[in-house]
């Protein structure tokens, strides 16, 4: 047997990302192109610097270089999917702390364009405000400041073209200050918006949840976790507006009983009662077929809902769940407990209504019960 290697499961990966991306990585793919497109707004700027005679031509084509190979890294890793590994698909801090790198770079090769690295710091670091936790900007303020701080004393103002500021190096430090303390303010206020932003995330989610359990609650019974009588009604009328539509087809209605079971509640108890119930619902539940919809219809009634069933039909499916219930092992529940269920099925006849299929169907189950009960009668 030959187990894949790692060369294999990339290929697959590599496939299968490719083939179709989804929503996550589209949207990835979509702010790494937008950041392409800030760099080359910069490196417009920095051409008509060289232009104008302030830095050199070879200072924009070296950074223009080194953009445009990391911004092929990181789309290329995205697109093949290669991101998805990793614990920030998003490769976040990558960019933000390779744009950082290219302004702070430029400062370093051509010191007259300061000023414009600088304010461009800012830039990256409002993608770092859609994914960044607060740790997460207090480690990029940290490193950001100590990485500037580095490269603002490093100038030689002596030899530098910077020194057409005509500043000293206190003046140096007072502009590092002055920076550090914008970028501390700047990315705390990220920060808080990154915080509301998770905070309206979770809130959402709860809100989500909420929905979906309003939902269950409003079409599931509580006791039993089957549909309700108002659900199963609108199962069965859309069922009924299916089949009416059609040349062919059937389906069939039952309604289930379980017997005496007041006699239960006063023997046993309500606690015992509810036992009961729930247990024939898991025990009905538990032979329905997926094409099957089966609900609680109200106190100790079940109905269930068959598809393209004849009264044939009908009438197995209805003698298998009696057997199943009648044999089923209630001294589990309470000692000297036995039940019973009696059930009553139509066939739904073309020309009538859904109203008049379930008085059918109520019509056979009082036969059943008339009979004896722990019997069906199908009509």
């Amino acid at each position: 047997m030959r187990f894949p290697t790692l060369h294999d499961r990339w290929r697959r990966l590599r496939e299968s990302s490719t083939a179709s991306l989804d929503a996550q990585t589209a949207i990835r793919l979509k702010s790494t192109a937008s950041a392409g497109i800030d760099y080359v707004l910069f490196i417009l700027i920095l051409l008509a610097f060289a232009y104008l005679g302030s830095i050199r031509y070879s200072v924009v084509l070296e950074l223009a270089l080194v953009a445009v190979a990391l911004n092929i890294v990181f789309i290329g890793s995205q697109w093949s999917g290669l991101t998805r590994l990793l614990k920030d698909p998003s490769i976040t801090w990558a960019q933000v702390g390779a744009a950082c790198g290219i302004n702070l770079l430029g400062m370093m090769l051509a010191p007259q364009i300061a000023p414009v690295c600088i304010v461009n710091l800012f830039i990256p670091l409002c993608y770092g405000g859609l994914y960044f936790t607060r740790r997460e900007f207090l480690a990029v303020w940290i490193l950001l400041s100590f990485a500037l701080g580095i490269v603002i004393l490093s100038l030689n103002m002596e030899a530098a073209d910077f020194s057409v500021l005509h500043w000293s190096t206190a003046e140096l430090f007072l502009l590092w200050v002055a920076i550090t303390l914008a970028l501390g303010r700047f990315l705390a206020i990220n920060a808080e918006v990154s915080r509301l932003r998770e905070r309206l995330h979770r809130k959402n989610k709860e809100l989500t949840a909420a929905t979906t359990q309003l939902a269950e609650l409003a079409s599931h019974d509580e006791l039993t976790g089957l549909l309700n009588r108002r659900e199963f009604m609108r199962v069965l009328d859309a069922e009924y507006h299916r089949i009416s539509r059609l040349d062919s087809g059937c389906f069939s209605v039952a309604i289930i009983d379980a017997d005496h079971f007041k006699r239960i509640n006063d023997n046993f108890g309500h606690l015992v009662g509810d036992k009961v119930l729930r247990e024939v619902a898991r025990l009905l539940n538990s032979r329905r077929r997926a094409s099957e919809t089966l609900a609680r219809y109200g106190g100790e009634e079940f109905t269930l809902l068959l598809v393209d069933c004849d009264d044939g039909a009908v009438s197995i499916v209805l003698e298998r769940l009696r057997k199943l219930v009648e044999e089923h092992d209630w001294e589990q529940v309470a000692p000297g407990l036995a039940v019973t269920i009696s059930a009553g099925g139509a066939v739904w006849q073309r020309g009538e209504t859904a109203t008049q299929l379930l008085n059918r169907a109520d019509a056979a189950l009082y036969e059943a019960k008339n009979a004896g009960r722990n019997r069906i009668r199908v009509t």
